[in-house]
């Protein structure tokens, strides 16, 4: 089987996906590793696309949504793919709508009208719904949110929190849990196994299912307030780093097996890979 692996070929978190591909080879499939602006003929040779880390260290606001055209042009032409179709790809207005149905998620708002809702904050944060790693968010007071606020942004209140925990999933089936102290910007620091108990493993496997039956990687972000409520911020089923580099052996292993599994599994639905 030929497997193309869409990464960031220029990173220095590209060792993980090394990692993955070599799994797949010693199975004796042929694999390539090629950035988002690979030639659009591989298309026509290669069986399967994954999706992997595409995110760029330098991405700024004009070429955020560059990542967005060969997953465009792959669903278009309707190709075998994996983490191309995530519910939850590009926009976090759905954090507005968890918020609004009482989900565990970050105070979430897209109207001015509803800032009451948020229970007056000192300080605000505007972030794009279009976007990630905090490109183009913005802190403001109340009185600066008239002038920078549009349809572009939700608001949040500016929340103090302890750390920042991650959930990893393959489709909907929990790997690890991880945790970052004190966030993962502007300094990303050593992560740390997470204890979770099974009340927080809960609250993530809701999140995951909402999914359905999902052909990828996800992760589930949250922040850790001071009383150690956890509250989403992003489920990442784009391209997550996994931190594959900063887990135990044996499941760093068993991921790249469930993964391989997962990727074989979906193939097999195609018809692609016989049994």
């Amino acid at each position: 089987m030929n497997i193309l692996m869409i990464s960031n070929i220029d990173s220095d978190e590209k060792l993980e996906d090394i990692w993955l591909a070599r799994a797949f080879q010693e199975d004796g499939n042929n694999v390539a590793i090629v950035d988002k602006n690979y030639d659009e003929r591989l298309e026509n040779v290669f069986d399967i696309f994954l999706k992997r880390n595409t995110w760029s260290s330098n991405a700024t606001i004009e070429n955020v949504s560059e990542k967005y055209k060969f997953k465009e042009r792959i669903i278009k032409k309707n190709l075998p793919r994996i983490n191309f179709d995530g519910r939850y790809d590009g926009n976090k207005q759905y954090l507005v709508d968890f918020f609004k149905k009482d989900y565990a998620v970050i105070p979430s708002i897209n109207k001015l009208e509803d800032l009451s809702l948020l229970n007056n904050p000192n300080k605000y944060m505007l972030k794009l719904k279009n976007s990630y790693d905090g490109i183009g968010q913005l802190i403001v007071n109340k009185e600066e949110l008239k002038t920078y606020f549009n349809d572009l942004y939700i608001i949040q209140p500016f929340m103090k929190f302890k750390s920042e925990v991650q959930f990893y999933y393959i489709k909907n089936k929990f790997e690890y849990a991880l945790e970052f102290i004190p966030s993962k910007i502007p300094v990303y620091p050593k992560a740390i196994k997470y204890e979770y108990t099974c009340k927080e493993l809960e609250k993530a496997n809701e999140f995951a299912l909402m999914n359905g039956d999902y052909y990828g990687i996800q992760r589930i972000d949250f922040i850790r307030l001071e009383d150690n409520t956890l509250l989403l911020t992003e489920i990442e089923d784009i391209s997550p780093y996994l931190d594959l580099d900063q887990v135990d052996e044996k499941t760093r292993k068993k991921f790249i097996k469930d993964y391989k599994d997962m990727v074989y599994e979906y193939m097999r639905k195609k018809e692609i890979l016989k049994s």
